[in-house]
């Protein structure tokens, strides 16, 4: 269960920070156990524990230093962190460089695939773009007469 699993709650305060939607808008996606299991079997035990370690140097007060150097200038950190940006923006898993994997190690799960039905339809790009996704939510009748909402840049 990840329920009060403080690897758990590293790995969505992460997340949130690298995709700039709170705990809570990614926890309502419902993804957010299933983007778990993946992470944990894409990457070897070391290295998770190295990634969630930055958790709590985002408690710091500049949290941009932290996010540009440990996570998506590192070597190690910065592929995970773009992979897990695009999982939860598009519900897809993107494979790690081969450079990566010959130096931190492969798995059969790093494969590019939709993880599931409800990750498409819960990726953060429909509402960050302010649409839906094609042919799995639609708007409803006439929605193409209202301007297009106003989006994310304000909050």
């Amino acid at each position: 269960m990840t329920q009060h699993d403080p690897d758990f709650e590293a790995f969505l305060t992460i997340s949130a920070v690298l995709t700039g939607y709170s705990v809570a808008e990614l926890q309502g996606t419902g993804c957010a156990p299933e983007y778990w299991t993946q992470f944990q079997q894409v990457l070897s035990d070391d290295v998770c524990a190295s990634f969630l370690a930055g958790a709590a140097e985002l408690s710091c007060q500049d949290s941009d230093k932290v996010v540009r150097d440990f996570f998506l200038s590192d070597p190690c950190h910065g592929p995970v962190a773009r992979a897990l940006v695009q999982l939860w923006y598009l519900g897809q898993w993107s494979p790690l460089p081969q450079d990566w994997t010959d130096m931190y190690g492969a798995s059969r799960f790093d494969t590019a695939r939709i993880l599931s039905s409800r990750a498409y339809k819960e990726g953060l790009v429909w509402d960050a773009i302010g649409a839906h996704p094609m042919g799995a939510k639609q708007q409803g009748f006439g929605a193409w007469a209202l301007e297009p909402p106003a989006g994310r840049a304000g909050s």
